[in-house]
């Protein structure tokens, strides 16, 4: 990962922890920079990266802020247990990249 991606990431995590409200989307709990972790609702994994795209994956409604682990498994959203939420999600993603473009 380049110093320009890192600094990028890190700009995404403060952005989302701003406009979240800084507490975690689960339990409440106040977050800091310190002990915030972001949560991919659809997994981040080789597979969903291949069948929905980096686009879709990183996109902002499909991150939650999150204090835990406890927390982060609780937003999970894994298409083969959940297909239905899952082809919600990606409808509304795909609507908001549809509207930037």
């Amino acid at each position: 990962m380049t110093q320009r991606e890192r600094f990028k990431m890190q700009e995404q995590r403060l952005q989302l922890l701003i406009e979240r409200g800084s507490r975690c989307e689960v339990c409440g709990k106040q977050l800091t920079i310190n002990n915030l972790q972001i949560a991919h609702r659809i997994p981040q994994s080789k597979a969903n990266l291949k069948k929905y795209g980096k686009k879709v994956v990183h996109h902002p409604l499909n991150l939650a802020t999150v204090c835990s682990l406890k927390c982060n498994s609780a937003v999970l959203c894994n298409p083969a247990t959940m297909p239905i939420t899952t082809q919600k999600l990606i409808k509304r993603i795909e609507g908001s990249l549809d509207e930037n473009e």
